[in-house]
């Protein structure tokens, strides 16, 4: 399972997105003589590599995606998220074949049935029907909120494992190596971060549970303190919409 919501928090300056294209210089080397123009690159996501060696007050460069599912700790929250996903879509198949059975039994006995009894059933079904639905939807915002929650506790815990190859590179700056154009051969530390992640702090399955309310996911916008929640008696809640009827349901209410 390719994971893509991945938040890499470095307190170290961590940079997201490349410069223009027409705005970046060419690549300097080693001797003091510029760079030749590099060929056009065959994909955007595909960099350049200059067989140049990084230098003091370098910039080194991490491939968030490729360190996450290519250690240890990234490799066994996928299988536990993967084995989630398997049980979440079950769960969801034997509720939907359920309701659906429950459908085709209530429409059989629509043509023996009072039209109010009927009504009566239908009506308990439809509201039996949603209510699965909002359980269902809210399983899997769970899901993918904890999978957010577990990424960043992972990407948190390695940002000091981070801060000592960049002293030990003596770099200064460290960028997502998914935005980079062109880069010079060897500032890529992804290879040598993961095997340091494994030796320090292997599949992370000591490290202190954690739950969405201690990691949430970027751009979440954070519970209102108590001393911020407004009066309820100085505003009027607005009139909830109807909610529509499941597709289960379709074809079972009403006379």
């Amino acid at each position: 399972m390719t994971v893509n919501r991945l938040a890499l928090t470095l307190a170290l300056a961590l940079v997201a997105g490349p410069a223009p294209a027409q705005e970046a210089p060419p690549l300097p080397v080693t001797g003091g003589t510029a760079a030749e123009p590099a060929p056009a690159p065959a994909s955007p996501r595909t960099p350049i590599i200059v067989p140049v060696q990084a230098q003091s007050g370098a910039v080194v460069t991490v491939d968030q995606d490729r360190l996450f599912a290519g250690s240890a700790w990234g490799r066994r929250l996928q299988a536990e998220f993967e084995q989630a996903g398997v049980e979440l879509t079950a769960e969801n198949e034997r509720l939907a074949t359920q309701l659906s059975d429950e459908e085709a039994q209530l429409t059989q006995q629509r043509a023996t049935l009072d039209p109010a009894e009927f009504r009566k059933l239908a009506e308990a079904f439809d509201a039996r029907a949603s209510e699965v639905r909002r359980e269902r939807a809210q399983a899997v915002q769970d899901l993918n909120t904890r999978i957010d929650a577990e990424q960043t506790a992972f990407f948190q815990a390695v940002v000091p494992l981070i801060g000592q190859l960049m002293q030990e590179r003596g770099a200064v700056l460290v960028v997502d190596r998914r935005t980079v154009l062109l880069s010079a051969d060897g500032i890529d530390i992804t290879s040598e971060l993961i095997a340091r992640v494994d030796t320090e702090l292997g599949d992370g399955s000591d490290q202190p549970e954690i739950s969405p309310e201690d990691n949430p996911a970027p751009g979440a916008t954070p519970e209102p303190t108590p001393e911020a929640v407004p009066d309820p008696a100085a505003e009027t809640a607005p009139e909830a919409a109807p909610e529509a009827a499941p597709e289960a349901a379709t074809g079972t209410s009403g006379d």
